[in-house]
């Protein structure tokens, strides 16, 4: 069974991590998005954003790559848990000081970095650090099993990358004091 969770878990992140990746290289205008949202965080003096945002870029292929291929999973997963653990700094940071930034997490115009970005990233986190810590499972046995679990990898992080912030923001809405009722 911990072979086809881990399975799942590698399909879900080598998948949130390549829509990163591509959604910030799609085009010359994605990339100077994401690097203007870098400066804005003010962590880095202004010449290093646009280093910063390709390493993380770069990063994310990688992770993408080491997940999705048999060669090196377990250094893929820990590579997913090392940027995730840098996100989830960044957008500690950003909320204890106030700085509203987009993230551009998919290269496209992102949800403001906040406790529901933190989840998310924690989420996440928590797929990638029984990957990268576990000893490497045996392959899977069942065709059809390793069939589902890319499957549910494959579902969550479509849920991940396209259905998380609207579910926040409807939730949000829900309990917001101001919301109709």
């Amino acid at each position: 069974m911990e072979s086809y969770l881990l399975l799942a878990a590698r399909c879900l992140l080598a998948v949130v991590f390549a829509a990163a990746f591509f959604g910030k290289v799609r085009g010359a205008s994605r990339f100077r998005q994401f690097t203007a949202s870098i400066r804005t965080l003010g962590v880095l003096p202004e010449g290093l954003a646009r280093h910063a945002a390709a390493v993380i870029v770069v990063g994310e292929g990688a992770t993408a790559v080491l997940l999705a291929t048999p060669f090196a999973p377990r250094l893929g997963f820990a590579l997913a848990a090392a940027l995730l653990t840098v996100f989830v700094g960044v957008v500690v940071r950003a909320i204890r000081a106030g700085v509203i930034a987009e993230c551009r997490c998919f290269g496209r115009k992102g949800s403001v970095m906040s406790t529901a970005m933190l989840v998310r990233n924690l989420l996440l986190m928590a797929c990638a650090l029984p990957g990268a810590l576990l000893a490497p499972p045996a392959p899977a046995a069942s065709p059809g099993l390793a069939a589902l679990a890319l499957l549910a990898g494959l579902a969550g992080a479509i849920g991940f990358v396209r259905y998380y912030d609207v579910v926040v923001r409807a939730i949000m809405t829900r309990n917001s004091p101001a919301a109709p009722v």
